[in-house]
């Protein structure tokens, strides 16, 4: 399961990325038309990242006020973003659609952190009571 976590599902976000500028570099050099849809989105993950990073100055109390004032801002951002490079129209079934899109994709990024996180902790106990046996048996 670490292995997963750690390894594949960055492993596979990472060719795709790597997959998608080539492309996009390739159809820039070759003069092919070239959608500014990819550039959009890479701008607006960074902008994400750097929400993230702002977000990680507030003290919460709790990860789960964290999480859903991340959210929150987020989604209060992206909703504005989405509608002004057209990735959504100003109809209710879209917004919908839009809304539904970023929970999932939300709640599986947070689900996927939070496992990581889990993993890491549970190996660094047992390395440690590992250590904690290994020193009592030398005393």
């Amino acid at each position: 399961m670490k292995q997963f976590f750690f390894a594949r599902i960055p492993s596979i976000c990472i060719c795709f990325t790597g997959i998608m500028l080539s492309s996009l570099v390739i159809n820039l050099l070759s003069g092919w038309p070239v959608s500014p849809f990819p550039f959009q989105v890479l701008g607006w993950i960074v902008a994400c990242q750097g929400i993230d990073w702002l977000l990680s100055f507030l003290d919460f109390k709790h990860w789960l006020h964290y999480c859903v004032v991340e959210g929150a801002v987020l989604y209060a951002v992206s909703l504005p973003v989405a509608l002004l490079f057209r990735w959504a129209s100003c109809t209710f079934p879209s917004i919908a659609a839009y809304s539904l899109i970023f929970l999932a994709v939300y709640f599986f990024l947070t689900w996927y952190f939070r496992r990581r996180q889990q993993l890491l902790a549970q190996e660094l106990n047992q390395l440690l009571q590992e250590q904690q046996k290994d020193s009592g048996m030398e005393s």
